[in-house]
């Protein structure tokens, strides 16, 4: 039985049309598909022959909300072909990046200052290839114009699929996510092209490996299969993370040396002196733990 909080968003959402831009790849396409699914009235754009429409701006004029949804370095010039036609829209767009986007945003508002839109700059922290939004989370970094019960219902509306929601400055959004996706990414490619270049023989990697270090090995295949452009947009439009990056190659240079040297008591030091850092955090520990045991048993050949 639906809660009462799900059937008053359907009828907010119900009435409204909603046009997806970026609609048959990636995130787009994933949000195509859940909005029908729950059943709202949903269109999209795309640069394939699946378009409903012949062009973004007949896609906006047929439609309430406009979920933006471009990759990353078509935002700025999508925003800017269609903002003369969003007034009395709510224009929801999904960038990973935010300031430049934002900075954008602001600029046409004032080049264009009689269109009269409401604006949502939300980032959802996961990829098409998720099969619910149980436990993913939402960030809501920028709101122009804000329409209260709009924003509690889309937000109930997540909330109502298990979604996690955060609301974050997006300049500050942007500074995390130099931590959260560009070092990561930065840690995982590199990490992956060694393992490339050190040792031809994959399965060999495989068949030493505990489940342990397997997780590693998941998470290299994971990325490097997936959508290269996305990355490197994501390393190269946020301005925070070539500083994030550079820390890590004064990090990497100095556990080096240590072990080149080696410093056995450096080495020691280093990892210790991080310890503080991470207690408040151990529970995750005996999260790894569980990962590693499930992972083991997936991994476990079948008899």
């Amino acid at each position: 039985m639906k809660s009462e909080a799900f059937l008053r968003n359907l009828i907010v959402f119900k009435g409204k049309k909603i046009g997806v831009i970026g609609g048959s790849q990636g995130l787009g396409s994933w949000f195509v598909k859940h909005f029908r699914y729950r059943g709202l009235d949903t269109k999209f754009t795309s640069l394939d022959e699946t378009t409903e429409f012949n062009s973004n701006i007949e896609l906006v004029e047929a439609v309430d909300i406009v979920v933006l949804a471009v990759p990353i370095q078509a935002m700025t010039s999508t925003l800017e072909e269609i903002y003369p036609h969003l007034s009395g829209k709510f224009l929801i767009e999904i960038c990973s990046v935010k300031k430049f986007i934002v900075d954008k945003f602001l600029e046409l508002k004032q080049a264009y200052p009689e269109v009269d839109l409401s604006y949502y700059s939300i980032h959802p922290m996961f990829g098409p290839r998720i099969k619910n939004l149980t436990g993913h989370a939402f960030l809501f970094n920028y709101i122009y114009k804000e329409q209260i019960e709009f924003t509690q219902s889309l937000k109930e509306f997540l909330l109502e699929d298990y979604a996690v929601i955060h609301d974050i400055d997006y300049l500050e959004h942007d500074k995390l996510m130099g931590l959260v996706q560009g070092l990561n990414h930065f840690n995982l490619f590199v990490s992956a092209r060694t393992l490339h270049d050190f040792h031809d023989n994959i399965e060999m990697i495989k068949a030493v490996s505990s489940p342990a270090y397997r997780i590693f090995l998941v998470f290299f295949t994971r990325y490097v299969l997936s959508n290269a452009e996305l990355y490197a947009d994501i390393q190269m439009y946020n301005e925070y993370v070539t500083e994030v990056l550079k820390t890590f190659r004064k990090e990497v240079d100095n556990l080096l040396d240590l072990i080149e040297n080696k410093d056995r008591t450096g080495f020691v030091s280093y990892v210790d002196e991080m310890k503080p850092y991470f207690e408040d955090n151990a529970s995750d520990i005996s999260t790894s733990t569980q990962l590693i045991y499930q992972l083991g048993n997936i991994l476990e050949p079948k008899k």
